[in-house]
C-alpha cells in the first residue's frame, strides 16, 4: 500500500474489570523448567505459582474497567506472564475475568517491547509447552516496536474507540476470504489485529488509510467498489489485494506490498503463526485494546472514547486519569 505502518506502533489491546486479579492455585508440589522449543504436543502441567502484582491497577473507567499494572521486577512480570497464559486456558471466554486477563496480557507483552532488557529473565521462567506461545508474542511486539515512528505523538488521535465484529463472526469472515483467495486468514487476522484491533478504531489515520483494513482509498479502488469502512467488504479486499501483491506463494512479497517494512511482515508473520498454531491465541487476542504510544506515556483509550480533531494528552488526561498507565510501586 505503500506507506510506513502508522498504527502498528500504537495498538496493543483488551478489557479490564474492578476487583482483584485472579491468581492460579498453587500446586502440591512445583518443578521448574527452562525454555526450550517442545519436541512434542504435551498436556500442560498443573500451575504452580500464585502472584501478587506488586504494581496496583490504574483508576476505573466508566465502564468499571481499569487499566492493569505491570510488576516492577523483570523476574515477576515472567513470571506473571506464565501465570495469565495459563489462566486464559482455563477461563471461560463468557467470564468478564476472561477480558481482564487478555488486556493485562496485551499490556505486560507491550511492556516487554518498551524494555527488551526485561526479556532475558523470560526464557528462564517459560515452561517448555508455553514457549511457542511467547516466543511468538516477544518476536511480534519486538519487531512493532522497531517499526520507525519518530518523536512520539503529543496529543491523542482524532478517533473514536468501537466495538469490534464478535470473534466469531470475524472469523467467519477471514476464512471465507481465505476460501475464495487461498489468502490463509490467520494472515488477514492478524493484519486486521495490527492495523485497527480488529476494527476498533473507527478514524483516518495519519497517512490517510481508511477502515478495519487500513486501506487507502486510490488502492482501495483496485480491488473493491465496496465500502471501505465495512469489514464485509474490507476483510475480503485485503485477502484480494495480497494476492495481487504474491500471495499466497509469496507471503513475505505479499505483506511487504500491504505495509512496506521489513517490521512489519515479521510482526504480522508472527501473529499469523500464533493464532494457526491455536486458535484461543486469536480468541484471548480479540480482547485486546486500543493503547496509544504518546509522550505522555502508553495511553490507553477504551471503547468510548472520541474526538473529532487531536487533543493535547494531558487535557486528555485530566478529562480521562484511566488513560494513564498505572504508577508502579516499589517491589
Amino acid at each position: 500500500m505503500k506507506r510506513i505502518a502508522v498504527l502498528c506502533s500504537i495498538i496493543w489491546l483488551a478489557a479490564g474489570c474492578t476487583g482483584e486479579r485472579p491468581t492460579l492455585e498453587a500446586a502440591p508440589s512445583a518443578t521448574t523448567t527452562t525454555a526450550a522449543p517442545p519436541t512434542s504436543t504435551t498436556t500442560p502441567p498443573p500451575p504452580t505459582t500464585t502472584l501478587t502484582p506488586d504494581s496496583t491497577d490504574g483508576v476505573p473507567a466508566p465502564s468499571g474497567r481499569r487499566y492493569p499494572g505491570v510488576p516492577t521486577d523483570p523476574a515477576k512480570v515472567a513470571d506473571r506472564i506464565v501465570e495469565v497464559e495459563r489462566l486464559l486456558v482455563t477461563t471461560d471466554r463468557t467470564d468478564p475475568a476472561y477480558g481482564d486477563l487478555a488486556h493485562e496480557q496485551q499490556v505486560l507483552y507491550r511492556h516487554l517491547g518498551r524494555n527488551p532488557g526485561w526479556i532475558l529473565p523470560l526464557w528462564d521462567a517459560v515452561p517448555d509447552d508455553l514457549f511457542p506461545t511467547v516466543e511468538r508474542h516477544v518476536t511480534a511486539r519486538q519487531a512493532i516496536a522497531g517499526i520507525p515512528s519518530g518523536e512520539p505523538p503529543v496529543n491523542v488521535p482524532a478517533w473514536e474507540i468501537i466495538e469490534p465484529l464478535p470473534a466469531d463472526e470475524l472469523l467467519g469472515l477471514y476464512q471465507q476470504a481465505s476460501t475464495d483467495t487461498g489468502i490463509d486468514w490467520a494472515y488477514l487476522a492478524a493484519i486486521n489485529l495490527i492495523e485497527t484491533g480488529f476494527g476498533r478504531i473507527d478514524g483516518i489515520s495519519t497517512a490517510g488509510a481508511q477502515g478495519p483494513m487500513q486501506f487507502l482509498p486510490t488502492t482501495w479502488e483496485e480491488v473493491s467498489d465496496g465500502n471501505i469502512r465495512d469489514p464485509y467488504d474490507a476483510i475480503p479486499a485485503a485477502a484480494r489485494y495480497l494476492v495481487r501483491r504474491g500471495g499466497p506463494d509469496n507471503m513475505e512479497r505479499a505483506l511487504w506490498g500491504y505495509n512496506n517494512s521489513d517490521y512489519y511482515v515479521t510482526s504480522v508473520s508472527a501473529y499469523a503463526d500464533l493464532f494457526r498454531a491455536d486458535l484461543s491465541n486469536f480468541y484471548a487476542a480479540h480482547q485486546w485494546e486500543i493503547h496509544y504510544s504518546a509522550a505522555a506515556g502508553d495511553l490507553w483509550l477504551p471503547v468510548g472514547y472520541r474526538n473529532e480533531s487531536p487533543v493535547p494528552a494531558l487535557d486528555h488526561l485530566n478529562q480521562a486519569p484511566w488513560s494513564a498507565p498505572p504508577t508502579p510501586t516499589t517491589p
